[in-house]
């Protein structure tokens, strides 16, 4: 697993992995979109998943072993049933078990060389029916993630982080999906991986409430720990716990910033949740029907997807004293980006993200205004997400409009479209953008750099 949401999208191409029988009957095959995993974006060819088919009340097939091979999941010789009407249930998971699947589920105790193996992934598509075309299916995560950004007082490196008191075990409810802590279980420690350098580490967690006490450990031998009494963890949602490290003690804060998984909200001290959407907001459309945002003296065109109002068109916004050139870009049009006002009119213009925050500092989960107009937001990784996996979402909504890459001064193809959110990466030296083709085929979430430019699009507060 390299560079992980998304809506289903169908792959056109027949996988090799099987092929028709005689009678025509097509093979199932799967095209999965992903939330983002521990270790990147997307699967990776030989990944591997457990499907089961139910009809009714009838198992079909169970745990059958499916592999990937770049495009879809197959299975050789995994053919559908012969009536073509007759409407199914599909269940998948990731990691493969032979044991079948798992009605109880442990992360790992050691984590230290890394958390894709703990990183339970669960997709259920219901009332499908036979076809040649992959199905595609949405994995969600069902554990959640902690992950402990330190900043360093001490005199020696930080070399290990450990989080102790919950329980490592979980029970798997395959219909929601969700997970939760096994009652009676025994709790134990989980040794955090590296993410980065003294800098960060992260573990897959069981979703429970309990006290969770963090253990820093530093090169001088020493280890230092500090104790949530009630930390609430929620199936299929990120943390992040900052802890600052001193020769004597360290001190610890736990919030819900959201990176690509679910909204958490936020933990205050005492370890309880809370937060949520603000509200308020002008135009949009109500119950899927389109309306009009008029902002900057533009008319931007909007609807409701998945639950929220979207622009369904680029912000072309440009703020007073703004200039071109300077954390905001035109769109590229072959290696140079275009100032030309309908070609801006249809692509919108591209943003860095401090520009597109309006300085404004995305943490704990919470919407950003940013340079979206009063009542409206710089969309969470989470809200992109659920607008792709809505039923009312359509890949011709998306424009391409290349990205300005602040590393190497010049622009990426328009061939390829970046859409914002306000979800930071590695404590804001970054940001997570929706990565997509000129056609409308979805990658995935990926990291980038701060001051790299992409398009964005404004979500009204709910």
């Amino acid at each position: 697993m390299k560079t992980t949401l998304l809506t289903a999208l169908a792959a056109a191409a027949l996988a090799a992995g099987c092929s028709k029988s005689d009678t025509g009957t097509p093979c199932v095959k799967i095209a999965p979109t992903i939330q983002t995993r521990v270790t990147g974006l997307h699967f990776d060819t030989g990944d591997r998943i457990g499907l089961s088919i139910a009809k009714g009340s009838e198992t079909y097939v169970q745990n059958v072993l499916m592999t990937y091979d770049g495009t879809a999941f197959t299975a050789a010789d995994l053919l559908w049933y012969n009536d073509s009407n007759e409407k199914s249930t599909l269940t998948a998971y990731h990691p493969y078990s032979e044991q079948g699947m798992p009605a109880e589920f442990s992360v790992a105790t050691d984590q230290t060389s890394g958390g894709a193996s703990s990183d339970l992934l669960v997709a259920v598509k219901k009332e499908v029916t036979p076809s040649s075309a992959p199905v595609g299916m949405l994995f969600y995560h069902v554990m959640s993630q902690l992950t402990i950004v330190l900043t360093n007082n001490s005199d020696a490196p930080v070399t290990g982080v450990t989080v102790g008191g919950l329980v490592p075990t979980a029970v798997v409810d395959f219909t929601v999906p969700s997970a939760a802590a096994k009652s009676g279980a025994a709790a134990a420690d989980v040794e955090a991986f590296e993410v980065t350098a003294d800098a960060a580490y992260r573990a897959i967690l069981v979703p429970q409430q309990a006290t969770l006490t963090v253990t820093v450990a530093t090169g001088d031998g020493k280890s230092r720990s500090k104790t949530l009494s009630s930390a609430q963890l929620e199936s299929g949602k990120r943390y992040d716990m900052s802890v600052v490290v001193t020769n004597i003690d360290i001190d610890v804060e736990l919030s819900g910033e959201v990176v690509d998984w679910g909204d958490g909200g936020s933990l205050d001290g005492s370890g309880e949740g809370g937060g949520g959407d603000g509200g308020g907001g002008e135009g949009g459309g109500e119950g899927g029907d389109p309306g009009t945002l008029s902002y900057g003296g533009v008319d931007y065109p909007t609807a409701t997807i998945g639950g929220r109002v979207w622009m369904t068109r680029n912000l072309r916004y440009l703020p007073d004293g703004a200039q071109i050139g300077t954390g905001i870009w035109y769109p590229c049009r072959g290696t140079a980006g275009s100032n030309d006002a309908e070609y801006v009119a249809e692509r919108g213009l591209l943003y860095s993200f401090t520009t597109a925050l309006g300085g404004a500092t995305a943490a704990s989960g919470t919407p950003v205004q940013g340079i979206c107009p009063p009542g409206w937001h710089v969309p969470t990784g989470a809200e992109i997400e659920q607008m792709l996996a809505s039923p009312e979402y359509d890949a011709s909504l998306l424009r391409s409009a290349g990205m300005w890459n602040s590393e190497t001064g010049r622009y990426l193809t328009e061939t390829k479209g970046y859409l914002m959110s306000c979800t930071p990466q590695d404590g804001g030296s970054g940001y997570q953008a929706l990565s997509y083709s000129s056609g409308g085929i979805v990658a995935g979430l990926a990291p980038f750099p701060a001051g790299n430019g992409v398009s964005l699009r404004c979500v009204k507060d709910i």
